[in-house]
């Protein structure tokens, strides 16, 4: 028997778990490249209450939360108006992340993540969603890649005191 994979889009009353989510998969995503003083204050401020109060509250945000018999185990968002440069003048929104529970992973939930992004994008009139992802992160552009995500571009970011690349990925909405 397997687990059913429920999605459902994120309330202001997810606050404090959407932060405790946000914070353990993030943490779990890039311990082992990071040094540890840097991610914990990096996820400590990135995911703060206030910080996703202000982002859930924001309507050009969307947040999915993932759940397996009602327990939290990954969740996206989706933004507006944001497009990398190299996307300028064109009709698209941006998943801006996605994560799982290490534990959860292999299960299908980033598949139905993603397509609960694309039917939500779809249903808002757009016509591609695209991604950054961290040049160094090979499973995460493997697996955009099996979906359909084509590489078209890259944009800088600061990470603590470093200035990383992050690789632009692109998926046209059916």
């Amino acid at each position: 028997m397997t687990d059913i994979i429920s999605i459902r889009r994120a309330e202001l009353s997810d606050l404090k778990l959407l932060s405790a989510l946000a914070i353990t998969t993030f943490y779990e995503a890039y311990y082992t490249q990071d040094d540890s003083g840097d991610l914990g204050e990096y996820v400590v401020e990135a995911f703060s209450l206030a910080r996703l109060e202000s982002e859930l509250t924001d309507p050009k945000s969307t947040f999915f939360i993932a759940e397996i018999d009602k327990k939290a185990i990954g969740y996206a968002k989706l933004r507006k108006d944001s497009p990398a440069e190299c996307l300028r003048d064109q009709n698209v929104i941006e998943l801006q992340r996605i994560y799982v529970l290490a534990q959860a992973k292999g299960n299908g939930t980033g598949r139905k993540l993603i397509a609960k992004c694309l039917e939500e994008a779809g249903s808002e009139g757009f016509e591609a969603i695209w991604l950054g992802v961290w040049s160094q992160n090979i499973l995460a552009q493997q697996f955009y890649e099996k979906l359909g995500f084509e590489r078209i571009g890259e944009l800088k970011f600061e990470y603590g005191a470093k200035l990383e690349t992050n690789f632009v990925m692109k998926m046209g909405i059916l």
